[in-house]
């Protein structure tokens, strides 16, 4: 049977991507801060504030399964506009630039980690997914109203645009009228009749 590692999908838009991914037929492992509903899913419970790389390492070498399909659906944000033109007390900027650092490692720096890490345990034909944003268009209203978030999610774009060229790479922008279009989008992703070559769905 094939299996799935989800990141960050125990919440109420990652049970879409759990659903559609059950719904291939794929057993599902899901880490997050969030315990996923279903009782088909085995979660693996983090904090998200304290998951570094040596923690995450464990993590990852304890999977046994062969991946044959992984997808980032975690967020993190630290920055907004405040923060760019009020003037801070020094431990309040150390503590922002901190809090800044982890979302960085979190949004961009963890997908590549857990990729690199994986190494061999992810098959030749496994599809790999980032929950992506209407804001990586620069010229999109509010864009700059969270600079990190958005930057993230441009930066993921980019390394899922790049790692196309060896695996089956997709983004999904969650901006659609239908609940249930994001859980049709994975299973047929999963199920191999949606074709992944790096585009945002």
């Amino acid at each position: 049977m094939k299996h799935a590692l989800l990141i960050g999908c125990g919440n109420h838009r990652g049970s879409k991507i759990i659903n559609g991914c059950l719904r291939a037929g794929y057993t599902v492992t899901n880490i997050g801060s969030s315990v996923a509903s279903s009782p088909d899913v085995d979660s693996i419970s983090i904090d998200w504030a304290e998951l570094d790389i040596t923690k995450l390492h464990k993590i990852l070498k304890n999977i046994d399964n062969k991946i044959d399909f992984i997808f980032f659906n975690q967020n993190a944000s630290s920055l907004s506009l405040p923060d760019l033109n009020n003037i801070k007390k020094t431990v309040d900027m150390w503590t922002l630039i901190k809090r800044w650092s982890n979302s960085y490692w979190l949004s961009c720096q963890m997908p590549y980690f857990v990729i690199q890490t994986l190494g061999k345990k992810i098959s030749p034909d496994a599809r790999i997914g980032w929950m992506l944003s209407g804001y990586i268009d620069r010229n999109r209203p509010g864009v700059g109203n969270h600079p990190d978030y958005s930057g993230y999610k441009f930066t993921n774009y980019l390394i899922m645009k790049g790692m196309s060229k060896k695996y089956q790479c997709f983004g999904i922008n969650p901006e659609f009228e239908s609940k249930d279009k994001v859980e049709t989008i994975i299973k047929d992703v999963c199920d191999g009749t949606k074709k992944c070559d790096g585009e945002m769905f």
